[in-house]
């Protein structure tokens, strides 16, 4: 397989990290925690997609809308009881709290759902549960010996759409220039009269939101079971660190250097080291963090 379609790979993965990514740092920065549970919203997102389909049935699109609706208010809700009264307590209990929480989170999900693989049916155009939501095209030939299948596309678009949505809300609406306002100095927006509590309550939907869409979207590409929010959490992690920890921007180029990083080494490192793919990236994170230790787009963030 050519370099060429492995970057292909590596943007595709890069781009439903990114659209995690994104809501995984705007928690950072304005919430001001690490959100360990944040994988499991993931899951949650595939899951809601894919019983969607499955029961209804409903196309994939309108399942990826019922999957984000349903992803929001699930982040808000468990935001609500379990972060918000102790907001004031330091990173360090928020941090613990979700780490628990994620663990709950996988487990009830485990113990509702199986430890089966789910998947969208990608024969038919009706999309089962127990087939998969189902994409009907092929690969295309984009040149030579490139292709790039029908899902691939789904999730490319995609991420573009989300971009463009999300730059319109942080630098359009109130609630986006409110969101950044805060991200600067919390206790400056307070005074400048701006409902820090409603501002937070958005933060948490709208991560809920694209961590939602995110699973999703990894559905459309593979299987889904209990423990894939995990297997990303530390990529999510990674690529927002890599951006600049609460830069929106920063997490979008730090979530296609990892993806890009995982798909060029898995696809030229031997094949019995193929499962150290995740060590290069982290390797690739240290080694930029020693140059920067703000990430690529750190400083940017404060002066948004």
């Amino acid at each position: 397989m050519g370099l060429a379609q492995n970057l292909v790979f590596g943007l595709v993965t890069g781009s439903y990290i990114a659209i995690a990514a994104i809501g995984f740092t705007l928690i950072y920065g304005i919430v001001n925690m690490i959100n360990f549970a944040y994988g499991e919203y993931l899951t949650i997102g595939a899951f809601i997609a894919i019983l969607t389909v499955g029961v209804l049935p409903l196309p994939l699109p309108v399942a990826a809308v019922v999957a984000m609706a349903g992803g929001g208010l699930v982040s808000l809700v468990l935001a609500r009881a379990f972060f918000t009264p102790i907001n004031d307590t330091g990173p360090v209990p928020m941090l613990l709290t979700s780490i628990g929480l994620g663990l709950a989170l996988r487990n009830a999900i485990r113990l509702t759902a199986g430890r089966s693989a789910r998947y969208f049916d990608t024969e038919t155009t009706t999309y089962r549960f127990d087939g998969l939501p189902e994409l009907p095209v092929g690969p295309v030939n984009l040149l030579g010996d490139l292709f790039v299948t029908s899902q691939q596309l789904v999730v490319l678009a995609s991420a573009v759409v989300v971009f463009l949505v999300l730059h319109a809300l942080l630098t359009r609406t109130d609630v986006g220039i409110a969101m950044r306002a805060m991200g600067d100095n919390e206790s400056l927006a307070r005074v400048r009269g701006i409902d820090t509590q409603r501002i937070r309550d958005s933060v948490w939907i709208l991560a809920g939101v694209l961590a939602a869409l995110a699973g999703v979207l990894v559905g459309v590409q593979t299987n889904v079971n209990a423990d894939t929010g995990f297997g990303y959490i530390l990529q999510i992690l990674a690529a927002a660190i890599l951006g600049g920890a609460g830069s929106v921007y920063g997490a979008i180029a730090g979530s296609y250097i990892i993806g890009l990083v995982l798909a060029l080494s898995a696809a030229f490192l031997p094949s019995g080291m193929t499962g150290i793919s995740s060590a290069v990236a982290f390797l690739i994170l240290v080694v930029v963090l020693l140059i920067k230790p703000s990430g690529i787009a750190g400083q940017e963030v404060r002066e948004a």
